[in-house]
């Protein structure tokens, strides 16, 4: 079982502007691309509820026991260079120890996206 997950918010809009395409949410739509380009991928892809940061869709969390945890918004659902972006940033945090993946070595295209790093809890 794979230790480090993603969590996409499966009820996300496409964009600010966009609620649905073809009846189908952001969240839908980035989970099925996600999985469909992450076959090999040391991380687990989940769908979730909520992430709460319906204002800036789509939302994406990374998480694991002890290690830090990353909160992506503004992920546009349907990019491709975002898609390999996030599994990118994906084997770099099941790679690493804690969790701390240095600043610079975040996807350039994920920089902005990011809102927040919490410090790992000990479990």
């Amino acid at each position: 079982m794979k230790k480090e997950k993603l969590f996409i918010c499966k009820s996300c809009q496409i964009s600010v502007n966009q609620e649905t395409l073809e009846g189908k949410s952001g969240g839908y739509y980035l989970h099925q691309n996600l999985i469909k380009n992450a076959e090999n991928s040391s991380i687990e892809i989940v769908k979730s509820g909520c992430l709460w940061t319906c204002n800036q869709p789509c939302a994406v969390s990374f998480l694991a026991n002890n290690k830090y945890t990353y909160h992506f918004v503004n992920i546009p659902p349907l990019d491709e260079k975002y898609h390999q972006a996030l599994i990118e940033f994906g084997e770099l945090y099941a790679d690493s120890e804690n969790g701390y993946i240095l600043p610079a070595k975040v996807p350039e295209i994920l920089q902005e996206k990011l809102l927040v790093r919490i410090p790992a809890v000990d479990t």
